[in-house]
């Protein structure tokens, strides 16, 4: 195996043993407030699909409650993936949600931006990143989500 192969896996790797959390940060990132269609509290369902160096992976749909106070909360609507993430250039307008994202942890950096259409009763976006590993290689991934409110959250 090649060293870009290898680190091409081991990026892949990080990235799909991290969509967990990164579907729970979409599922966050769209509690934004829209002025036009407001974000509906109830139980959200997300689809990701996962694309690292050419190979595609679709991510089982997750499920997440988002309240209202969820929604009227600005600190809880900001996106924070697991590790450690920084916003920048944050644009917010009724229908869409776009953002730049750095991420640093040990192995792999990570560099992007998202492009969220937001509805009041779903959402659908793309992540664009470049995770790089520690030897300067980089590879890049693409995450295309799509949420809907799919009902009521159990009382």
């Amino acid at each position: 195996m090649t060293q870009r192969h290898a680190l091409t896996a081991r990026i892949a790797l990080v990235a799909f043993a991290t969509l967990p959390a990164l579907a729970l940060l979409a599922l966050v990132t769209l509690t934004v407030p829209a002025i036009a269609a407001p974000m509906q509290p109830g139980m959200w369902e997300l689809v990701m699909t996962v694309t690292a160096d050419g190979q595609s992976e679709v991510v089982p749909a997750g499920r997440g409650c988002i309240s209202a106070k969820d929604i009227a909360d600005p600190t809880k609507t900001l996106p924070r993936p697991a590790g450690r993430c920084t916003l920048a250039n944050v644009q917010r307008t009724a229908d869409r949600a776009t953002y730049e994202i750095t991420c640093k942890d040990k192995q792999v950096s990570t560099l992007g931006q998202a492009d969220i259409l937001l509805g009041g009763d779903r959402y659908d976006g793309k992540v664009s990143l470049m995770m790089t590993g520690r030897d300067g290689t980089g590879v890049p991934v693409e995450m295309m989500v799509s949420a809907k409110r799919v009902g009521d959250c159990a009382p």
